[in-house]
């Protein structure tokens, strides 16, 4: 397989290195808040109706980072994070 160019990908997510990331369905963390954007690609996540937007995705413990399922694909090695996909279910 080839390997992906991530050229784009500089610091900006370097505060989510070796964290944990649960599967949830977005909601915002904040009632004045109406989306959220991935922490590296910058899709959308929302329940706005708009074309494209995402609806499930991978967060940190306090909702405020979202990782996307294809971002969390290409780069979980790299950022060695923890994958929980039960999101009853707390890991530290």
């Amino acid at each position: 397989m080839a390997e992906k160019d991530d050229s784009w990908l500089t610091d900006q997510a370097d505060h989510l290195i070796g964290v944990t990331l649960t599967r949830r369905e977005w909601a915002p963390a904040s009632v004045r808040d109406d989306h959220d954007h991935c922490a590296l690609c910058w899709a959308k996540f929302a329940k706005l109706g708009l074309p494209g937007e995402l609806h499930v995705g991978w967060c940190t413990s306090d909702m405020r980072q979202w990782v996307c399922q294809q971002c969390v694909d290409d780069f979980k090695v790299r950022f060695r994070w923890v994958l929980n996909d039960n999101p009853n279910l707390e890991i530290d």
